[in-house]
């Protein structure tokens, strides 16, 4: 019923967004059928977007979102059961992370989509801190740990990693020892987090793929504190345009929620995957 109620409506709310990002894992006891719940909705100007799975030559297949122009790898999970999103420091001026050296790999791959494709665990992500160089923020989980990575200006890193509680994130720098990297402050990323500590809080126990969902999509807060912020008909600035929910648990293939707009002239262009993600061998394909 959930599922149903979330996709049947593109509701109408107020101009004056901005870019934004939520995320969020909960890893351990509190998951019902233990494992990890990790969840990201990604607000955005609508620049197109698509879900495919890539089966490259080497290295592991993978299935997600691809954005924009060029069509770049967003969020999602690979057929070992790691996950990779990546959030903007949005409390860093644009003009300082578009000077940053970026990472790119041999085959001209950005560090998420690197990660993705040749890493099998958190731990083995996190020993690649060559990818980590430019201000952003990266969260990842596997069935057993959920890891944030903070990447300040200057390539500086700050990590925390949990087996067994939550972890929550936005668009600024939260843990200690990183806040000196928030240059400049607009209070959405901070409303945000606050709200969904608070949700994650109100379900200490018990958590499952459905009750993720419901947070993600949480309302409350306005067009600039919600977790989930409506597009509307006409909107030029940025809204929810995807959620991205998985269950990873040992031994058992990920279990995948997956909304994302289709359509950039169509407000109501919403799709749904709901599904254990497989990885047969057959060519990439689109969604």
């Amino acid at each position: 019923m959930l599922f149903r109620l979330i996709a049947a409506a593109c509701l109408t709310t107020l101009a004056g967004q901005t870019a934004a990002c939520t995320v969020f894992a909960a890893t351990g006891d509190s998951v019902d059928g233990g494992g990890t719940i990790v969840v990201k909705v990604r607000d955005e100007i609508f620049h197109g977007q698509t879900v495919k799975t890539v089966r490259p030559p080497s290295g592991y297949a993978y299935m997600g979102l691809f954005t924009g122009r060029r069509q770049t790898f967003n969020m999602g999970v690979n057929e070992k059961g790691l996950v990779v999103f990546r959030t903007t420091a949005g409390s860093v001026p644009k003009e300082i992370r578009r000077e940053a050296v970026r990472f790119k790999s041999s085959e001209g791959l950005p560090g998420q989509e690197f990660l993705i494709r040749y890493c099998a665990s958190v731990d083995e992500a996190l020993s690649h801190p060559e990818v980590f160089s430019e201000p952003t923020n990266y969260m990842m989980a596997d069935a057993t740990k959920s890891a944030v990575v903070e990447v300040l200006p200057g390539g500086r890193t700050v990590v925390k990693v949990t087996e067994n509680g939550t972890l929550a994130h936005a668009n600024h720098y939260i843990l200690k020892g990183a806040e000196e990297g928030n240059i400049r402050m607009k209070g959405s990323s901070e409303f945000r987090l606050a709200r969904m500590e608070a949700l994650l809080a109100g379900k200490p126990a018990g958590r499952t793929l459905e009750d993720a969902v419901r947070m993600a999509s949480d309302r409350e807060g306005g067009p600039d504190g919600a977790v989930w912020r409506p597009c509307y008909e006409g909107s030029k600035g940025s809204h929810s345009l995807a959620l991205m929910a998985v269950h990873l648990k040992p031994g058992a293939e990920p279990r995948l929620f997956l909304k994302w707009r289709d359509r950039g002239d169509d407000a109501g262009s919403w799709r749904l995957m709901l599904s254990d993600v497989r990885f047969p061998k057959e060519e990439d394909e689109r969604y």
